[in-house]
């Protein structure tokens, strides 16, 4: 039996399937942490579709409105990649994973590996930056636009 640190490195997430096993770079979470970070992605919509509805704020509080859409969108988007990835950026960082069955988390033995997962967790982190940048810009310009 294989320890969850040196298994066999996938080349893309194709490999990974629907499968609950540790691919390292590619899946380090299991399908219940799939629905999780689903309903966060879910909320994290509803919340921002809720603050979006006091963008005349913006008039008053450009700054503190922007960030606070950012944030939100940032941490939807977030939790919407962690849940189409498999994969979740706080355990690829700390270099642990979850055992299959046993819900427990164990640390990532190959040092290779860790790197992997930590690489991945900082491309996840920035792209959802980025889609949360982009969405909130999105939805500024067309409530403004909405208004003239």
């Amino acid at each position: 039996m294989e320890s969850p640190g040196t298994r066999r490195n996938p080349t893309n997430q194709d490999e990974a399937g629907e499968s609950d096993t540790y691919l390292p770079g590619v899946c380090n979470i299991d399908r219940k942490g799939r629905w999780i970070r689903g309903g966060g992605a879910f909320l994290g919509f509803v919340l921002v579709v809720i603050y979006n509805e006091q963008w005349k704020a913006v008039f008053t509080h450009p700054v503190l409105y922007a960030a606070g859409m950012v944030l939100l969108s940032t941490g939807t988007a977030l939790s919407l990649v962690q849940a189409m990835a498999s994969f979740c950026v706080v355990d690829g960082l700390l270099g642990r994973t979850f055992i299959p069955g046993s819900r427990q988390k164990a640390p990532v033995g190959a040092p290779e590996n860790r790197a992997k997962d930590r690489r991945r967790a900082l491309v996840i982190i920035g792209g959802s930056f980025v889609l949360g940048l982009l969405f909130s810009a999105v939805l500024l310009i067309s409530e403004i636009n909405a208004v003239r």
